[in-house]
């Protein structure tokens, strides 16, 4: 019996020295702190990692975001942990770190901002690092270990020598210089950092609460933007039966450029850039209810590369879910919503890369405004038909939201990943043959939607239009539109749409 003893003792001891073994490597730290000079303002970082056996560590320099380019922001990358050094390879953003096996490693760089002009669409997603505000994305800022992006790890980040009068808000917290979490590397790359003279406020809903980070005047007050913003939250989550996201962060900055606006959803969090001319309008409204409903399409749906062959359904499924979240919590009226979709209709007719292949987006998609909308339009205009085909083929039992929620769970629960594959297999199950054909077509051969006459609901009917291009040489197309039938009541066109 002491010989079992003895063994389960020296068993348990091995597994614990193992178990902290693992933890050190599965760990990053960064210590962030704020760095003087007479001309600039930079953020001094230092990363600390457990290197493994093999002595060499890939590294990840932030490089580009949204086609905006950070590389040159990243200033004075050097080892300064004992036997340590940088090798480069043939990517620019990419070194090799040599160091002895199964040591700590502690590199340090700096972060400047590299913008000149001001703060406006175009260079919007680079950092901002000045003397009174901070804001930059995870992917702009923190060099990674190149170890995988789904892989989770033990985080430190270490706020130090902050001004004492700086708020602090990012994806993981809220005025803490200390912060200490389990994620992975994606949701690391995939956050907001703010700091400085940001005004932070807060609401709670049950054990869910939102914050709003907001630096600027504008015509809404703080009070306005957080019952918008934590309204539209709670219609989300509850649309997915979803409350597995106990924090959420809202970041607002203004920016030049009268009535611009731009947004992008991250983990657990939004950033919000707008004209300080700006109200709580229908743009407003439309790109906060889209980016986050990004936490579901997309941060909870993993996809297949190359991802911008379904940026149709990531992209235009999210737009048509965000205008019915705004009706659907009574912020649009169902005039907005019925004008809007015109609008998408009236844009889509007059784009020139309507009739362009789905696989022109690999390789082209930041090459053109208008080649970038195109995906938004499809995938907005084919939600409409798929789910009006949904309710013709299960006689009125379902519709697309029973699509949207079986598809997260299987995205959970199977592992699936967002494909044209598996998203034809399912839209087949739910819809048949007819919509899928539909929907490939365009897709794959370029042509051009026909919307579905009842894609709106009984009391709407689809019209259209012939207009001409005043080009050197003409173009006549035709736009559709939809309008209420005559005698129809608002009560009747919502319930088409679930709107109670």
């Amino acid at each position: 019996m002491k010989v079992y003893r003895l063994i389960a003792i020296i068993f348990l001891f091995a597994f614990s020295v193992m178990s902290a073994k693992d933890a050190d490597k599965l760990s990053i730290s960064y210590e962030i702190q704020p760095y003087y000079d007479l001309k600039l303002f930079r953020l001094s970082v230092t990363l600390e990692f457990k290197g493994d056996s093999s002595g060499e560590t890939r590294i990840i320099i932030p490089n580009e975001y949204g086609g905006q380019k950070q590389f040159d922001g990243i200033k004075n990358l050097r080892a300064t942990s004992s036997n340590t050094y940088i090798v480069d390879t043939n990517i620019k953003n990419e070194k090799i770190i040599k160091y002895s096996p199964n040591t700590f490693v502690r590199l340090e760089y700096q972060v400047e901002e590299i913008r000149n002009d001001d703060i406006e669409l175009g260079n919007h997603y680079q950092t901002v690092i000045r003397k009174g505000t901070i804001h930059f994305l995870g992917e702009t800022f923190f060099i990674l270990p190149d170890w995988g992006d789904e892989k989770e790890f033990s985080f430190k980040l270490i706020w130090k020598n902050i001004p004492s009068n700086w708020s602090l808000a990012n994806s993981f917290g809220v005025n803490q210089k200390t912060q200490e979490f389990k994620t992975q590397l994606w949701k690391l790359r995939y956050s907001i950092f703010a700091g400085g003279d940001f005004r932070i406020s807060k609401k709670t809903s049950g054990n869910n609460s939102v914050f709003v980070a907001i630096k600027g005047k504008y015509k809404f007050n703080d009070n306005q933007f957080l019952d918008f913003t934590e309204t539209i939250i709670r219609n989300e989550r509850t649309f997915w039966n979803d409350f597995n996201y106990p924090f959420f962060l809202v970041t607002v900055l203004p920016i030049n450029g009268t009535g611009d606006q731009a947004g992008t959803g991250r983990f657990n969090s939004f950033a919000l850039f707008i004209d300080q001319s700006r109200d709580i309008d229908f743009r407003l409204k439309r790109v906060l209810a889209h980016e986050t409903f990004h936490n579901w399409i997309g941060a909870s749906m993993p996809t297949s590369p190359p991802e911008q062959l379904v940026y149709w359904f990531l992209e235009g499924f999210t737009d048509y879910y965000a205008r019915l979240i705004l009706l659907r919590s009574k912020q649009i009226t169902f005039d907005e919503y019925l004008n809007d979709v015109n609008s998408v209709l009236e844009k889509y007719a007059k784009n020139p890369f309507r009739y362009e292949k789905n696989e022109r987006l690999v390789k082209d998609f930041w090459s053109d405004s208008d080649l970038q909308r195109i995906p938004y339009f499809r995938g907005d205009l084919f939600a409409h038909n798929l789910n009006a085909a949904i309710i013709k083929y299960s006689g009125g039992k379902k519709n697309l939201d029973d699509f949207m929620r079986d598809l997260l769970n299987r995205c959970k629960t199977q592992n699936m990943t967002i494909s044209n594959g598996t998203l034809s297999a399912l839209i087949r199950y739910f819809a048949g043959e007819t919509i899928l054909s539909d929907i490939m077509r365009t897709l794959n051969q370029g042509y051009s939607i026909k919307m579905n006459p009842d894609a709106l609901g009984p009391c709407v009917e689809l019209t259209y239009d012939t207009s001409r291009r005043f080009w050197l040489i003409g173009e006549e197309y035709e736009i559709y539109s939809y309008k209420l039938r005559e005698g129809s009541s608002d009560k009747k066109c919502l319930e088409w749409f679930n709107v109670k």
